[in-house]
């Protein structure tokens, strides 16, 4: 497996703790929840340092946007369609 510190590696541990944070949600655990928020929010933030992510900002902020909602405990999408978007890097990472 692939270790190295990319975009990819980044992306699919995104989706690690956005999955983490959408379970402690629906078990109502608030404070591991919020852990989990904010490691994925130090995640984007370096996913954001990578030149190579400058041409995807957009998707990047409807992303914040939506662990924002999370953390504020609007979670309004659904949770299945979200973690699908993220399985293509893990799967990527895998390979």
């Amino acid at each position: 497996m692939n270790t190295t510190r990319t975009p990819l590696f980044y992306m699919a541990n995104l989706g690690s703790e956005v999955s983490r944070a959408l379970l402690e949600y629906e078990k109502k655990d608030y404070v591991k929840m919020h852990n989990s928020i904010s490691r994925a929010k130090d995640i984007i933030l370096k996913i954001e340092e990578f030149p190579e992510m400058k041409g995807r900002t957009g998707e990047l902020e409807i992303l914040k946007s939506i662990i924002e909602n999370l953390n504020q405990k609007k979670f309004e999408l659904n949770k299945n369609q979200l973690l699908d978007y993220f399985n293509p890097f893990s799967i990527r990472l895998m390979a």
